[in-house]
């Protein structure tokens, strides 16, 4: 259910005079149909409700219980499609994996010169089957990674080649993945045989320790529990170039949505308490290797325009 309810959350910027830019406008109907069936109550009120109305209700509900949070996942968004597109573009990437793919149809942004693979819950593909294409052609792979490995499932998915080079995007998915689970998935990422980039969320616990977004209320916490979708793994800044190295991942940037320059005044509290990060390393056999950075550890949000338009 979170995963439909935060790929909602785009349909709120479609006409944002400060965020709008930022969505895919290609994904917003496949999204829209996407979400009626976890979510019918959402759906009703689409067709039902003034979206004036629904959009300023949407919008009051999120500063009661996580404020700042609908700026921060359009700006996390923009920051991961960015890393996306430079790993195919630039970088020559030709397979993309999106690990834990939701609802929020990413795959709408990739170029045509890439594979696409979604891997997520059954469950949670088979509604998006029903909903229709999102634009593009993409080869699902059904699989719980709480039960299956992601190498086992990719090594049965039509077309997906492990020599190839292939960038995997772990949007919203780590935080609900306990540590051993975690620590599944980055192996398996370097157990590819071609070059491999990895692009990732990952919540930072807060000062109390609790892998949790710092801006949410304990309402937020409540129902996250009550849903049985419970934050459970976290890694601080300081820690994530040791844990990403252990994996042979040589970690290349750091970014936070806060580093992004808004508009004057405008919508600029956003969640803190998660960064994208991007990391890269060259596989085969599983060895720890000592080699130089092509890269010095930054962040490159501090590279990019604003992605808020001045007034």
């Amino acid at each position: 259910m979170t995963a439909a309810v935060v790929a909602a959350t785009l349909l709120l910027l479609r006409d944002d005079p400060d965020l709008g830019h930022l969505v895919d406008r290609r994904s917003l109907d496949a999204i829209d149909r996407s979400i009626r069936e976890p979510l019918p109550g959402v759906g009703w009120a689409l067709d039902h409700l003034p979206w004036s109305l629904l959009r300023r209700a949407a919008l009051g509900l999120e500063r009661i219980v996580s404020p700042g949070f609908v700026a921060h996942y359009a700006l996390r968004k923009h920051l991961i499609r960015t890393a996306l597109l430079r790993a195919v573009v630039d970088h020559g990437h030709r397979q993309v994996v999106l690990v834990g793919a939701g609802f929020d149809m990413l795959s709408a942004s990739i170029p045509d010169v890439a594979s696409v693979f979604e891997v997520d819950l059954p469950a949670t593909q088979a509604a998006k089957q029903r909903a229709g294409r999102c634009g593009r052609d993409v080869t699902f792979v059904p699989v719980d990674l709480t039960r299956a490995s992601l190498k086992a499932a990719l090594a049965d998915a039509p077309g997906f080649d492990p020599r190839h080079d292939t960038v995997f995007v772990a949007e919203g998915l780590l935080m609900y993945l306990d540590r051993p689970c975690v620590e599944s998935v980055f192996a398996d990422i370097t157990e590819m045989e071609g070059r491999v980039r990895l692009v990732a969320s990952i919540v930072t616990p807060d000062r109390g320790g609790r892998v949790r977004l710092h801006t949410q209320h304990r309402v937020v916490d409540l129902c996250m529990k009550l849903l049985g979708e419970r934050f459970q793994w976290g890694e601080s800044v300081e820690r994530l170039e040791e844990t990403l190295a252990a994996y042979d991942l040589d970690l290349e940037s750091v970014s936070s949505t806060t580093e992004l320059q808004p508009s004057a005044g405008v919508r600029e509290r956003r969640s803190t308490g998660e960064v994208i990060v991007v990391a890269s390393g060259r596989t085969g056999p599983r060895t720890r290797r000592t080699r130089e950075r092509s890269t010095s550890t930054g962040s490159f949000a501090q590279a990019l325009p604003s992605v808020v338009p001045a007034r």
